[in-house]
């Protein structure tokens, strides 16, 4: 079927002049190859086999996230051979070329995050829809909040598409979904604090893989937990690379009063699966978190699942803060400079 897969990773990287609505082999030139790659897999999975609309397979996580992508080494027949009739001997060989092609994806989004989704919303395109009349949700999440648009099918490859938070909501605001909430879905980067799950304590920073994607020839062969396996060995070993930039954002967007607040990744990794797939993020480490109860996004039921890797101990961001500025952290990030 092909040469020995290898794996590629692009880091966060400007995506401006992407659009949505084209396919990825029409997009600009100045638009990174290796996205490029992964929207091809992610566009024959999501948008051809599952007939999600193509605007929201792309969506305002994609710059900011991290994406490997599996490719493969594949001998295609560009020319057949031709005998002649009456002695059958070859009177012109056949022509093949090798092309390199991607086969599989995944992708790595950093905190922050939207609020998790209430228990038994439902989600169109990206969108949370209103609570219609008579339709109850269950009453554990009756003041819950969220967001959610991150489904994936890593068994087989298959998954939704997700939309941009931005898109405008019918009706009145859904049940367990305050004004708070609603706020930080159209926020771009929506620091904030989550109800409490039994894997999460709405506070700690976490790592939401999704987007995992094999194209069909190439399912069953185990790309998706190679995938995983380059994905998790990487953010082991650079933890500090989801820590966000206080000297960057600031205080007030991060929603902080002390610096001792500042959130720092430890390992703490979420996805959002397909109910019927839950088997293979358990294969993966992950365990079903129960508070979190379950959502519907294009009708398909869909489950919170947590796992917490062993990160290489990171320096602690108070310790470096301090190493830096000294006593005089206040005015430091007063100013917003002094650490990055």
């Amino acid at each position: 079927m092909g040469g020995t897969p290898f794996i590629t990773l692009l880091e966060p990287c400007s995506l401006n002049g992407y659009n949505a609505s084209l396919p990825h082999d029409q997009q600009p030139q100045h638009i990174p190859g290796p996205f490029k790659d992964a929207m091809e897999v992610r566009e024959r999975v999501f948008v051809h086999e599952q007939k999600i609309p193509l605007e929201y397979e792309c969506d305002e996580d994609d710059a900011r996230s991290y994406h490997w992508v599996m490719y493969a080494s594949v001998n295609t027949t560009v020319e057949p051979e031709e005998r002649d009739p009456a002695t059958d001997k070859v009177i012109r060989p056949r022509r093949s070329v090798t092309q390199t092609v991607p086969i599989g994806t995944l992708r790595a989004v950093p905190f922050p995050h939207p609020p998790h989704p209430p228990n038994g919303s439902r989600w169109v395109g990206g969108v949370l829809q209103a609570s219609e009349a008579g339709d109850s949700q269950d009453g554990g999440a009756q003041n819950s909040n969220g967001k959610a648009k991150e489904n994936d099918a890593a068994s087989n490859g298959n998954s939704n598409g997700n939309g941009t938070s931005n898109a405008t909501r019918t009706g009145g605001r859904p049940r367990g979904f305050s004004l708070a909430d609603e706020r930080r879905l159209s926020e771009p980067m929506p620091f904030g604090v989550d109800r409490q799950t039994s894997f999460h304590n709405g506070k700690e920073s976490y790592i939401k893989i999704g987007r995992v994607a094999v194209v069909p020839e190439y399912r069953g062969l185990g790309i998706a937990d190679q995938l995983w396996a380059a994905a998790r060995a990487w953010l082991e070993k650079h933890p500090r690379q989801f820590n966000p930039s206080v000297s960057h954002l600031g205080m007030d967007v991060m929603k902080l009063d002390n610096i001792r607040d500042v959130p720092e990744w430890r390992g703490l990794v979420c996805v959002h699966s397909q109910e019927p797939v839950a088997k293979v993020y358990r294969r993966w480490g992950f365990s079903i978190d129960e508070g979190m109860g379950k959502w519907f996004e294009e009708g398909i039921p869909h489950v919170g699942m947590w796992a917490r890797l062993k990160c290489d101990p990171p320096h602690s961001i108070v310790d470096v803060t301090q190493r830096i500025v000294g006593s005089n952290i206040g005015a430091t990030f007063a100013s917003n400079s002094g650490f990055d």
